[in-house]
């Protein structure tokens, strides 16, 4: 038996004996620690933590949720650690305002705004907001009526908003949430079934400036962490998708951008970049941009998170201050 002591970015901490044999989510489950989980394989990016003291034996992660410089610098998915002394993990996320279980909520949908060729914008009321506390940075998993399949997709709203929650969409071909949308079941009134508040991606409020690189509907987290913290710290939004047809949300960032005190907004397309739109990608817009005391939190297609940790380490950003939602989703 050995002790972990989990170190939150609030300050907060919480002690867990972790029984031999057991990795550190499954001791969090069976104490009700507050460490946060999802899939229990190391394939969600959930319960990403640093060790900071003590030695640990880790899994082979069969997809590379984490990249090599993170896990040399201890950081990795606890659902694969398991302890070979006492040791202490730093976790991306304050300790409270906690966040409700996960669990199961009903919701009704009140639209569906069709934002871009490939993105829809959902509105949804919940029934029992009193029983669904998130964090921004959160997700939650999505089923509409008459599918069996339920699909993960980042909340954009801030939790100021509830009891509505927004969501943004990606039209996959072939993807059910993505063909059920398409179809004349798709109307307002329709009955939501969502699994949530999911995931520790969160906005790192401790740096002096925030930095957020979003690609398509990568921008949820961001939006809903920008949202919520509004006029609280400097931050720089880096918004980038392929082609004119897909850009969604523009004059509503420029309006976000105005009326949100130190919030800059930069929008790039691969194609058809024109007016105060640049020319370039996501990552491309971080070119020149001071990193001294920044924070960095990416969430987008696995390539663009890949690009932008490799610049951002190039400019000499520790892993530590790098952040990214690291789940794929389908349609």
């Amino acid at each position: 038996m050995f002790r972990a002591t989990l170190q939150f970015q609030d300050g907060g901490s919480f002690e867990l004996a972790v029984p031999d044999g057991q990795t550190l989510v499954e001791a969090a489950i069976e104490a009700d620690a507050p460490l946060r989980s999802d899939c229990m394989s190391g394939t969600c990016g959930s319960c990403i933590a640093r060790c900071a003291e003590g030695r640990v034996a880790r899994e082979v992660m069969e997809m590379p949720i984490v990249s090599a410089d993170e896990a040399a610098a201890g950081i990795y998915p606890t659902c694969l650690t398991r302890l070979e002394s006492d040791a202490r993990f730093e976790l991306d996320y304050p300790l409270a305002p906690r966040p409700s279980d996960p669990g199961r909520h009903r919701g009704e949908l009140l639209a569906i705004d069709r934002l871009a060729a490939s993105v829809s914008r959902l509105t949804i009321r919940l029934e029992s907001p009193e029983d669904f506390r998130f964090q921004p940075g959160q997700y939650l998993r999505l089923r509409p009526p008459g599918l069996r399949a339920a699909r993960a997709y980042s909340i954009a709203s801030a939790p100021g908003a509830l009891p509505l929650v927004e969501l943004l969409i990606r039209h996959v071909p072939g993807g059910q949430v993505s063909d059920w949308l398409e179809s004349e079941a798709a109307v307002p009134g329709a009955t939501m079934t969502l699994q949530g508040p999911l995931g520790g991606f969160a906005l790192d409020d401790r740096a002096t400036r925030a930095v957020f690189v979003a690609g398509g509907t990568g921008l949820a987290p961001s939006l809903a962490m920008i949202r919520a913290n509004a006029g609280r710290m400097p931050m720089l939004l880096c918004f980038g998708c392929t082609r004119r047809e897909e850009l969604f949300l523009h004059e509503e960032l420029r309006a976000l951008e105005a009326g949100t005190p130190g919030l800059e907004v930069r929008i790039a397309l691969m194609e058809g970049a024109a007016g105060d739109v640049r020319e370039g990608t996501a990552v491309a817009l971080l070119a020149g941009d001071p990193v001294a005391g920044a924070s960095y939190h990416l969430c987008g297609p696995p390539g663009m998170v890949d690009a932008a940790r490799v610049v951002l380490r190039a400019e000499g950003v520790a892993p530590e201050r790098i952040r990214a939602e690291r789940f794929a989703v389908g349609g």
